[in-house]
């Protein structure tokens, strides 16, 4: 099949995963001027729906008007057709060619439901292409428990054996399944409608560079320099707690070992394998 024209409408879906990068790719997008955006990041609405253990993620009819975020997540989690039109609508509303929803736990959506967004933006003559980053598996999980600490307690000191517990979560493997996650987007996106990333790579010239071109944004190396959601490091992470969890995700490794090679030089967590 023939690449689309530039001027074809096209829809970003962020997969994920959590803690590598998808806020620097939102901003990345938005920044560009090209990309019709709200001021939600994360919509939060297939996750909502078919991702066992998040049902707080639904928004109550009750709590439809706090404020705009909740508005328009409850609009769209009531019925899929809204969340194509809501984005169909921005497209046309801000005169805009491109249009995203980067939400992390996307990365827990199985091949039907991917297929289904593939689907109804298809019958909206809107392209979608999926986006998926990915982060050395111990360093994601940290990240992902300083990020919470900060969140709920005001600061990133973070116990080893929380981290270890949370590492080990039924949610932290979830989001750390790259394996079942790029399965499934290939079972649904065509070659040149996925993207894979490496976060540790993601900010060098190559890398950039084709990330751009996926996307269709000007390549910015500048951007580079911009942190975001980052979460500070309080003490180091001991060669044990990282070589327990690099164990426990051994599987995941020697998927990335195969499939994206880079990592074995790119990712600590293999020399503790």
């Amino acid at each position: 099949m023939p690449p689309p024209p530039t001027s074809q409408k096209t829809f970003i879906l962020g997969l994920g995963a959590q803690k590598a990068g998808t806020s620097w790719l939102y901003d990345y997008l938005a920044a560009s001027g090209l990309v019709a955006t709200q001021i939600i990041k994360e919509y939060h609405i297939w996750d909502a729906l078919h991702v066992q253990g998040v049902d707080g993620l639904i928004v109550r009819q009750e709590d439809s008007e706090l404020d705009f975020e909740n508005r328009v997540r409850y609009f769209m989690q009531q019925s899929p057709e809204n969340y194509f039109t809501y984005f169909a609508y921005m497209l046309n509303k801000q005169a805009k060619s491109i249009t995203c929803d980067i939400t992390p736990l996307y990365s827990a959506l199985d091949r039907r439901v991917l297929d289904q967004i593939q689907r109804g933006f298809a019958q909206r003559s809107i392209l979608t292409k999926a986006v998926f980053l990915m982060r050395d598996p111990v360093e994601r999980c940290w990240s992902a428990a300083r990020m919470d600490s900060r969140n709920k307690l005001g600061h990133t000191r973070v116990d080893e054996d929380e981290v270890i517990a949370r590492a080990l979560s039924g949610m932290s493997e979830l989001r750390t399944r790259y394996d079942v996650t790029v399965q499934e987007a290939e079972a649904v996106f065509q070659p040149g409608h996925i993207h894979f990333g490496i976060y540790e790579d993601m900010f060098d010239p190559e890398p950039l560079g084709k990330l751009s071109e996926f996307c269709r944004v000007p390549f910015r190396p500048s951007h580079t320099q911009k942190k975001l959601n980052v979460s500070e490091i309080a003490s180091p992470l001991s060669d044990a707690v990282y070589e327990k969890i690099a164990r426990h995700y051994r599987q995941i490794y020697r998927f990335a070992e195969r499939r994206f090679p880079q990592t074995t030089t790119l990712w600590r967590g293999f020399k503790y394998l």
